[in-house]
């Protein structure tokens, strides 16, 4: 579906193996401040920040959940992140080269680069989070990325970490921007992270009041600290996207994502639209080891199936980029070419499904409820289509 724009780095979610992703289009996620004189962030100061509460647990290796993440994000790093232009900047990294065979890359660490609780970030710290990723026993959506790729990660020399490959892969870098893949202290207790929230980002996660908010003050030990301008943010979440655009309106946030349920309800001039790149793919993830999506012509015709204009403009207010089934950003400096775009097509759906009624259900989350129902009803409104939506 689409993709919404980045804000402080890229959160792409990805699909868990053996599963194949229906990329509907590309979602730009547009946000709305107040005018500057009332942005407490113009110089400084504490930033407000509307959010949903989180589903499920807040853990740095297996969430999924878009809060979840965005509040792990806050307190974390990575080793490259990705830019609006496509091109790899440096983080807790700041060199990555490939071996003469391309079978290995060597990426070296920043010097000096601490966790907020002041110790070094080390070639261990790496190795154990990409091991709990690719290990036997990983639950990490990002694992699916690296499966038949990275074979294994080891400490180097110094300051270096040596990624061993399965095959050569000339955009292995890229594969580290992905979500799930911060680096945290050795030794972490993953699932319980959100009690002891050490990290290598921006901001210190102070205080986590499930159902209420966070609290994040400047993180004193980020390696680029100076940039960082803001002493805090205040999150608080919220119900529903109404309660945050009368929170927004009354200056209780100075952020809010922009939809058509938003801009109409606010005046002209009372706000500052921006946007920052793309943030995440929405879509439809199949599991293809059972029926009925172990059958490439079901979906084939779910493709086939959906109107993805349509729900560009209603569902995002068409802000967002039109996707074709395969994960790649819009901005991303590889593209694919020679794919023809997939449209409603009621005839091939029926050439697709032969006569028979495909039954199943979506499951999703309370944030993509909306998102969810209107592709029920397309899919349902086309011969051959049984769909139920759990939330």
């Amino acid at each position: 579906m689409p993709f919404p724009r980045k804000r402080s780095r890229v959160v792409a979610l990805a699909a868990v193996v053996a599963t194949a992703s229906l990329a509907l289009a590309a979602c730009s996620s547009s946000g709305s401040t107040p005018s500057a004189s009332s942005s407490s962030s113009a110089s400084g100061g504490t930033y407000q920040l509307g959010l949903a509460a989180p589903a499920g647990n807040i853990d740095p290796v297996t969430s999924s959940d878009y809060n979840a993440m965005f509040i792990v994000g806050l307190a974390s790093a990575g080793l490259v992140i990705e830019s609006n232009t496509g091109t790899l900047e440096p983080q807790l990294a700041t060199s990555w080269k490939p071996s003469a065979d391309g079978l290995s890359w060597t990426v070296q660490l920043r010097k000096g680069a601490e966790f907020s609780d002041g110790k070094a970030v080390t070639p261990a710290d790496v190795v154990s989070s990409f091991d709990a990723i690719i290990g036997p026993k990983s639950q990490s959506p990002a694992a699916s990325a690296f499966t038949g790729v990275l074979k294994s990660v080891a400490a180097g020399s110094g300051n270096d970490v040596v990624f061993t490959l399965d095959q050569k892969y000339d955009d292995f870098p890229y594969l580290l921007t992905g979500a799930n893949t911060d680096i945290l202290p050795a030794g972490t207790a993953d699932a319980k992270w959100i009690d002891n929230p050490v990290g290598a980002g921006q901001f210190v996660l102070k205080k986590y009041t499930a159902g209420q908010g966070v609290t994040y003050v400047k993180n004193p030990h980020y390696w680029d600290a100076s940039e960082v301008k803001l002493t805090g943010i205040d999150v608080k979440f919220y119900s529903d996207t109404q309660s945050q655009l009368l929170a927004f309106q009354s200056g209780e946030v100075d952020q809010i994502n922009q939809s058509p349920a938003v801009t109409s309800a606010l005046a002209k001039g009372s706000y500052t639209a921006f946007t920052q790149g793309y943030e995440k793919f929405d879509g439809l993830t199949f599991n293809t080891t059972k029926a009925p999506f172990d059958d490439v012509k079901v979906r084939q015709a779910v493709a086939w199936a959906l109107d993805r204009k349509a729900l560009i403009k209603t569902s995002y207010g068409n802000d967002a980029k039109l996707g074709n089934d395969f994960a790649t950003f819009p901005d991303y400096a590889v593209q694919p070419s020679g794919l023809t775009q997939r449209s409603l097509d009621a005839k091939k759906v029926a050439s697709l499904l032969g006569g028979k009624t495909v039954s199943f259900t979506i499951t999703t989350y309370t944030t993509e409820q909306p998102l969810a129902e209107q592709i029920q009803q397309q899919l349902n409104a086309v011969k051959g289509f049984d769909v139920k939506l759990d939330v």
